[in-house]
């Protein structure tokens, strides 16, 4: 999360000045706009250690390289420091580097004469504190990163608070189902520039009985996901799993999309009612059975409570067409609301 002073007013160069100051984990943002510029990093096939160069993955495409393939780009990162980077540590860096593109992305401030540094053959680009201050600029307005405006005291006690806070979230990320290679690659978009996000959805528990022919109940309690999106109902299966969340742009459905309690309630016996194994019977002949019975949940013992749910999601920016959104979990598009 990035916190601003609600004082600062700052134009993009100014805003990165701000954003080293008050950034949570700079690694992490640079990852996720890096994942809003469409760059998907995978792991490098050799780990290169180089002290002040972070690297970050291999992928498989970059803007700034054009759209070449078969050309992997390695993505490194420098974080932020008193002193510039020296032409000894660059030199370095060379040394160290795989052969191949290379894109740096560095907080601290970089030579004039930065290219003349790097081999002749190599395929080097390199961002500094300047031009990394216009992408986190953009990213805020944008609102591919969230920005909040607290107070002094919210600003003091927010590192103490952060963790209390996470353990005690109503939010839940579900994981997505779609690959989004694979589903680009099937589609015939590999071109397409990619931006995740998140929608909005609910997770519905409802704790009640269930009930037998016989007249046994049992207590129970269940998970259920309202994905507004796609007008669906199911059962949330992974109760005690939860993941960390990434702060990504949230994209709530259009309002009437949302399904009224009442109309939710309706719809519990086709979700819960369950074909159990009943008694053992005995016939004349001494053939044992098991028959399946049906139990059914008591809609008069229910209670109910919504929990923020965040479903994967990709904006596709395809040239020439408008930007839809790719749902993480059923990979159908929809339009931006």
């Amino acid at each position: 999360m990035i916190v601003l002073k609600s004082s600062l007013v700052t134009p993009f160069y100014r805003t990165f000045q701000v954003c080293k100051l008050l950034l949570y984990g700079v690694e992490d943002a640079v990852r996720q706009l890096l994942a809003v510029r469409g760059v998907r990093l995978h792991e490098a096939p050799q780990d290169t250690t180089t002290p002040g160069f972070i690297l970050l993955g291999v992928a498989e495409r970059v803007p700034e390289f054009g759209e070449l393939k078969g050309s992997p780009v390695t993505v490194w990162h420098i974080p932020s420091d008193i002193l510039p980077i020296s032409r000894a540590e660059l030199e370095r860096w060379c040394v160290d580097m795989p052969p191949g593109r290379h894109w740096l992305l560095s907080q601290r401030e970089l030579p004039s004469d930065l290219y003349s540094i790097f081999p002749a053959d190599s395929q080097v680009v390199a961002w500094g504190p300047n031009k990394m201050s216009v992408w986190f600029g953009e990213a805020i307005l944008s609102g591919d990163l969230k920005v909040s405006l607290p107070d002094e005291q919210e600003l003091k006690t927010n590192s103490e608070t952060s963790s209390t806070e996470s353990e005690n979230s109503e939010t839940r990320l579900l994981e997505s189902v779609v690959n989004l290679d694979s589903w680009l690659i099937q589609k015939n978009l590999e071109s397409a520039l990619t931006s995740p996000v998140f929608l909005k959805g609910k997770i519905w528990e409802v704790k009640g009985e269930i009930v037998s022919p016989k007249g046994d109940s049992e207590r129970d309690i269940w998970m259920i996901i309202e994905d507004p999106w796609s007008s669906n109902l199911s059962i949330f299966e992974d109760k005690e799993k939860n993941y960390a969340t990434p702060n990504l742009r949230l994209i709530p459905p259009p309002e009437n999309r949302w399904m009224k309690q009442e109309q939710l309630i309706s719809k519990l016996p086709s979700l819960l009612d369950a074909r159990r194994q009943g008694e053992s019977e005995q016939n004349e002949n001494s053939v044992r059975s098991i028959m399946l019975e049906w139990w059914r949940v008591d809609l008069e013992s229910t209670t109910i409570r919504s929990i923020d749910a965040l479903f994967p999601a990709w904006i596709l920016h395809v040239e020439g067409r408008e930007d839809v959104l790719l749902h993480g979990i059923n990979g159908r598009t929809y339009p931006l609301p």
